[in-house]
């Protein structure tokens, strides 16, 4: 069976989103990638999930990600996490948002446009 080794994001600023995954969200610097695009970040938490963010070539648009892919961020208190984001001036999409005894969840972009997800589950996803 295969398993997931990190999952790729542009950023148009390159350091800025770095320093919000790390300083806000907890991730790590793994490694600090070379390559073509050129530069980037290996970023990862203390369980093995990690995402790369490879700088985004000018002239590049993200793509509209509403529906297509998102990153999502396990934490204790989805809600404590929310209005802590919210404190720097995030904004979470009011229709995506569950809090139940089963899932507590909602979503935002993040300062590059990437959607992302605040999860909490009574019962791991996977095991």
């Amino acid at each position: 069976m295969s398993k997931l080794e990190h999952f790729a994001i542009y950023a148009a600023d390159l350091e800025t989103l770095k320093d919000f995954y790390v300083q806000h969200l907890g991730l790590k610097i793994a490694r600090v990638g070379g390559g073509n695009p050129p530069g980037g970040y290996f970023l990862a938490d203390d369980h093995g999930g990690a995402i790369e963010i490879i700088a985004r070539p000018a002239g590049q648009s993200n793509a509209n990600q509403r529906w297509v892919c998102h990153l999502a961020f396990w934490v204790d208190d989805v809600f404590a996490k929310k209005a802590e984001l919210e404190k720097l001036g995030i904004v979470f999409e009011a229709d995506t948002t569950a809090d139940d005894a089963e899932i507590k969840t909602c979503f935002f972009d993040d300062l590059e446009g990437n959607r992302c997800q605040l999860v909490w589950r009574s019962k791991p996803l996977v095991g």
